[in-house]
């Protein structure tokens, strides 16, 4: 039986991994660190992905360890209400390092290789030949690759495909304190001039939180003195957003960047790309992990119907998710470039307020659909011709 080699241990990769585990398809997930966490931040996850991780198994132990936010709000420096919106399909607020101690804890400890960072990768047409840090070496019929937006093999086989930067810094953190009853179960996005401030209930003392303001490229903090730096950037904001950052136990800070929408192949030959390896998305939709998810369930089913010629899938599983993708992509790019100017910022707001709900309703629909999944299999396989899948 061919093994899937699973390059990355991050949502994507996890997911991945329990969805062919769930396809009863062989696989082994190679992760570079000496063990599976993640840093103190939040992720929100949808409903299509929670009907994902319904699908395998998953979905009450996220529902449980999460919280749910029902109502969206648009507010100005001073928190007064822009826009109050409430949600079609709630989403769950989950600490990350919660969700991928869920996705690992359904899978064998002995399909997982800790200290396994991946340094070369040779790709032929039968095999690819992988290359690791601790000395391994392994030839390998399918490779997914899930190592991120920097991803060191995506850099070997598609060279051209460079990260777009966003001029923008994004800081998060977790803050350790109770929320006033008005923003139970509520996301609550503050826009003042180019900056943005973001917080919703992780639970019933814990805030996750997000900032956001233009920055040059590749900027780096002291962290003796970047709680006083993010005080005196957002000292115009109201006294709850001081509160936050004064609370907060920790400020990880990155660019805001994609990987654009330009044409490219998700795969080459052995080797295929999901989540932020290949489709990488600014955070302003929430959809990054959600994407991630959406690709590795969509993958594995079509690999299970694949007996085993898993490479046949790789340009059918990109057919079915392209579109969607590069939507949420070129939305999220536009709404942080918009929110980055400070014209289009005043009439981004004007747009908030007044816009018709159905405006809101529509992209929570395109967010949330899965009817892909439903669409004929077109791989080269005749058997497969006309199936569906879901």
């Amino acid at each position: 039986m061919d093994t899937v080699n699973i390059i990355g241990g991050g949502i994507g990769g996890l997911s991945l991994a329990n969805a062919l585990q769930r396809a009863g398809i062989d696989f082994k997930l190679f992760e570079q660190a000496p063990r599976i966490t993640e840093v103190g931040a939040a992720i929100g996850i949808s409903k299509s992905a929670l009907d994902i991780l319904e699908r395998l198994g998953l979905h009450t132990k996220v529902i449980n360890a999460g919280n749910e936010i029902r109502n969206f709000h648009i507010s100005d420096k001073n928190l007064k209400i822009i826009r109050d919106m409430r949600t079609g399909s709630p989403v769950t607020l989950i600490h990350r390092a919660k969700l991928i101690d869920i996705l690992v804890s359904n899978l064998p400890k002995e399909n997982i290789q800790l200290n396994a960072k991946l340094t070369n990768i040779s790709n032929e047409k039968v095999f690819s030949e992988l290359t690791f840090s601790n000395g391994l070496k392994l030839r390998s019929t399918c490779t997914a690759i899930a190592d991120g937006i920097q991803s060191i093999s995506r850099k070997q086989i598609f060279p051209d495909l460079k990260i777009r930067h966003a001029g923008q810094a994004i800081w998060r953190g977790i803050s350790t304190m109770n929320l006033p009853e008005q923003y139970r179960n509520t996301y609550t996005e503050i826009w003042f001039k180019t900056k943005r401030f973001l917080f919703a209930p992780l639970d019933s003392n814990s805030i996750c939180w997000l900032a956001i303001k233009n920055a040059a490229i590749g900027g780096k903090d002291n962290p003796d003195t970047i709680r006083q730096e993010l005080l005196k950037d957002f000292d115009e904001f109201h006294p709850f957003v001081k509160e936050l950052l004064l609370n907060s136990s920790n400020f990880i800070r990155n660019d805001l960047a994609d990987l654009g929408t330009e044409k490219r192949k998700w795969y080459q030959d052995k080797i295929v790309f999901i989540g932020d390896a290949i489709h990488a998305t600014t955070p302003n939709l929430a959809q990054g992990g959600c994407q991630a998810i959406e690709d590795a369930y969509c993958l594995s089913l079509l690999m299970k119907r694949s007996d085993h010629n898993f490479s046949e899938v790789f340009p059918t599983y990109q057919s079915l998710r392209e579109k969607k993708v590069s939507f949420i992509v070129n939305a999220s790019w536009r709404f942080g470039k918009m929110a980055q100017n400070p014209i289009s910022s005043r009439l981004a707001k004007y747009f908030a307020k007044y816009a018709p709900n159905s405006t809101v309703t529509n992209l929570e629909k395109k967010l949330n659909d899965l009817s892909y999944l439903s669409l004929p299999m077109t791989t080269g396989a005749k058997h497969q011709q006309g199936k569906k899948f879901h």
